[in-house]
């Protein structure tokens, strides 16, 4: 069986790493691309074939382990290099190499002519490598190992052009940001080995499911801890402040690492480390709160926004958002679900971004594009069916998975909860259309020559666009929580089909088609009447938000988040910094050092000076000498 050979899915990035790194600059371009396609397309190939089995098998059979070796052993704690798939692990696999794939074709001829060619494949090859680790990790050490990785991964691409100041800022900046949760996840996982005496999921899922005699607080601690590493990962407010400064990295690298996989891996995580929240209840309200802030917030955000890719951004924070609201709710299989529509249809709209910024030469700015559906047709087709699933418009994915996690949230934490959830969702909708009106319909702004796209930009759109579509059949059949999706992933979380972990307030079938259907019409009235107006009536708009000024101009800078950090933490870390160096350094430390050195100095002057060169004052040093020693010794002795 394929599975036997589950090391090779991270082995073969790992061997285009190598190969690349220590020969590529052997190669030319088109060599360094087909060593990184290929590497990653077998591993795809092997993870499909891995999938058919799955499917086939017994629900039952559906976890696979293997176990490389022994790799720490401390008295009762053992750790290994361990590899574990099970149908949670599976969807991201799917997600991390289909999408990993064709971002990778995409990046042969965005990436071409490019400073850095190889370094850049190099690193992306790095990055799949980390992320299966990530995903396949058996143990939290493992996991952690990836979670890492594909940290170092992240600041490396996203400062790919680190010629420029505000890419270098940039990857700083994420670097840091996430070390705050990591620092969180690391407490958690020593809390975790103290408590447990163990890290293996297998190990800790069934100490946790019998009789075990932890205290609810320190569940409710552990939990909270790998929550937080969660958050830095997955840009949630208010650790989401680095993803929108992300996006000065290469664009193929905001599709895959800010859009499809890493940024979801938070969310994952929290799958797999369920039974911890299963068992700390006061956990979940507090995931469910911070996933509705964070996604009614970026939303709102990304309605100011005038970067095509910000907007993006701000988006992806949101739908993480959802996404953390599904497990929050104890909806799991919703949240894996929006995850993976989410990856297809968030990773077509970046690169489709690309390919609109490739096309208007380097343009971003969406108030200075327009009509771009009649120049490049492909581009813009295929990036309305990402907005459509984005906003949830059916028979889009994006609809079915974003339709479960909104009724989650009602049958859990009751109406105001799904109040906010169906807020953001319009708002979704609203900046969804205003981003198709001002950019691909009405007057051209773009006064320049476009560049209309090539095979390796458009083929990834279209599979993607497809895909967008299709992956919908997944959530069938609807108002029920045994869909195809749910049947596939019960038993990971052995809950049923459905996946809850924590009893709602309940809801009729009617309550929700109702509920359904207000959601459907008004996300189809949102988009529809921002095209109208962003494309017919843009001046009217642009007047509109004249007059709101200051109100688009805190969404456009994220309700002034980075300036809050600044005033909290930069400006003070600083001013402790200028004074440490000034007064700690200069004067008590470089003080201390330089006047034991003047003190030496005068001292040695002061013995320089006795050593005249005349014999009668050495003789009578000496003199005075033995008559000072004699005098000691006669007061000590009497």
């Amino acid at each position: 069986m394929l599975f036997k050979a589950i090391y090779l899915l991270p082995l073969l990035p790992a061997i285009g790493v190598l190969i690349n790194g220590l020969l590529g600059s052997r190669f030319g371009e088109r060599a360094v691309a087909f060593v990184a396609c290929s590497t990653v397309g077998i591993s795809l190939i092997l993870a499909i074939g891995m999938l058919y089995q799955m499917l086939i098998a017994d629900p039952a059979q559906r976890v696979v382990t293997s176990t490389l070796y022994r790799w720490i052993s401390d008295g009762s704690l053992q750790i290994n290099i361990g590899f574990l798939i099970d149908p949670l692990a599976m969807a991201m696999i799917m997600v991390i190499l289909f999408v990993g794939f064709i971002i990778h074709f995409y990046s042969i001829g965005y990436m071409e002519g490019e400073p850095g060619y190889r370094r850049y494949f190099v690193c992306l090859n790095l990055f799949i490598f980390f992320m299966l680790v990530l995903v396949m990790g058996d143990n939290l050490i493992l996991t952690f190992v990836g979670w890492e990785g594909v940290g170092l991964c992240s600041y490396l691409l996203i400062g790919h052009w680190f010629h420029k100041k505000s890419a270098s800022d940039a990857g700083r900046k994420a670097f840091v940001v996430n070390r705050v949760g990591d620092f969180g996840f690391m407490l958690g996982i020593l809390l975790v080995i103290v408590t447990f005496h163990t890290v293996s999921f297998a190990e800790l899922k069934t100490i946790l499911a019998g009789s075990h005699g932890i205290p609810a607080a320190t569940l409710t601690i552990i939990a909270l801890l790998l929550f937080t590493g969660a958050m830095g990962k997955s840009a949630q407010f208010p650790l989401h402040v680095w993803l929108p400064d992300a996006m000065e990295g290469p664009t193929p690298v905001s599709a895959l690492i800010h859009a499809a996989t890493m940024v979801n891996a938070g969310v994952y995580f929290m799958c797999r480390i369920f039974p911890f929240l299963q068992q700390a209840p006061y956990v979940l309200p507090i995931i469910a709160f911070v996933g509705l802030l964070t996604a009614v917030y970026a939303a709102c955000c990304a309605v100011g926004q005038k970067d095509i890719k910000k907007v993006l951004a701000y988006s992806t924070i949101s739908q993480i958002g959802y996404m953390f609201m599904a497990v929050g709710c104890g909806i799991y299989i919703a949240g894996m679900f929006h995850l993976v529509a989410h990856g297809v249809f968030k990773g077509l709209l970046f690169l489709g971004s690309g390919a609109v910024i490739h096309a208007v030469k380097g343009e971003q700015d969406i108030a200075n594009m327009g009509g771009l559906i009649k120049t490049i047709p492909v581009t813009s087709f295929t990036f309305l069916i990402g907005l459509l699933a984005l906003a949830g418009i059916f028979p889009m994915a994006g609809f079915f998975s974003k339709d479960a996690i909104i009724m989650g949230g009602y049958e859990r934490f009751g109406i105001v909860y799904w109040l906010f959830g169906f807020g953001g969702a319009v708002l979704t909708a609203i900046y969804c259309g205003k981003l198709f009106g001002i950019a691909f319909l009405g007057e051209t702004n773009f006064k320049g020559h476009i560049h209309k796209p090539n095979f390796f930009f458009n083929a990834p759109l279209v599979i993607l666009a497809f895909c967008a579509v299709v992956l919908g059949i997944l959530g069938l059949p609807m108002f029920t929580k045994n869909t195809y999706f749910a049947k596939f992933m019960s038993s990971s979380f052995n809950l049923g089909a459905g996946g809850h972990a924590a009893q709602g307030h309940g809801i009729s079938l009617q309550v929700e088609i109702i509920l359904t259907l207000i959601v459907s019409v008004f996300a189809i009235a949102a988009v529809a009447l921002a095209l109208v107006i962003y494309s017919r009536h843009r001046k009217k708009a642009v007047g509109f938000e004249a007059r709101h000024a200051g109100l688009m101009t805190v969404l456009f800078e994220g309700f002034l988040m980075d300036k809050l950090y600044d005033t909290i933490w930069v400006r003070p870390l600083k001013w402790i910094s200028k004074n440490s160096n000034e007064v700690v350094d200069h004067k008590i430390v470089d003080g201390a050092v330089n006047g034991t050195g003047k003190v030496a100095m005068g001292t040695g002057k002061w013995l320089a000076a006795m050593q005249a060169g005349y014999v009668r004052h050495y003789a009578v040093s000496i003199v005075f000498g033995v008559a000072v020693f004699v005098g000691i010794t006669v007061m000590l002795l009497f």
